[in-house]
């Protein structure tokens, strides 16, 4: 029976020892805060369950930033070859010496370069992208903003 329990608290004082080399890592990982010196295991554990939320709620907004922007890139792409192909069917029209429109919702428009504010880009584009489009006015961080869908110019 003695040496059962001599292995026993080898095997006890080994996990103690792990314990505590886990919480020397965890301390490292966790911001502690200037209000004490010693901390104890709850209150670090504490502190650990408080960070691990934050960072997770971080890795929520990110996501929904993420996915706002790509739907921003894809309405940008449209947007782009929509004009592309307005832009090619005038150098066509062009082409065939036929009048060209001096109408101002036809006049060429060069992309590249320009910054479009957030109501700009709405004029035109799907409900599934421009709903949300540009609600990271308030940061992101809040639920979608939902706006009703402009008529596409003719």
């Amino acid at each position: 029976a003695p040496e059962s329990r001599a292995d026993g608290s080898v095997s006890g004082s080994f996990r103690r020892a792990k314990l505590r080399l886990y919480l020397e890592q965890l301390k490292q990982l966790v911001p502690l805060g200037p209000d004490s010196t010693r901390h104890t295991t709850l209150s670090l554990l504490k502190r650990a369950k408080t960070h691990i939320k934050k960072l997770e709620e971080q890795d929520r907004r990110a996501l929904s930033i993420k996915e706002q922007l790509q739907r921003e890139h894809r309405f940008l792409k449209r947007r782009l070859e929509q004009l592309s192909a307005q832009s090619l069917e005038r150098v066509r029209t062009d082409s065939t010496g036929s009048a060209v429109s001096t109408d101002d919702s036809e006049q060429e428009v060069d992309v590249e370069g320009m910054e479009f504010g957030p109501g700009e880009l709405d004029s035109v584009g799907s409900n599934s992208d421009v709903d949300d489009h540009y609600s990271l006015q308030s940061g992101g961080y809040g639920p979608p903003c939902r706006r009703p869908a402009r008529p596409a110019l003719s």
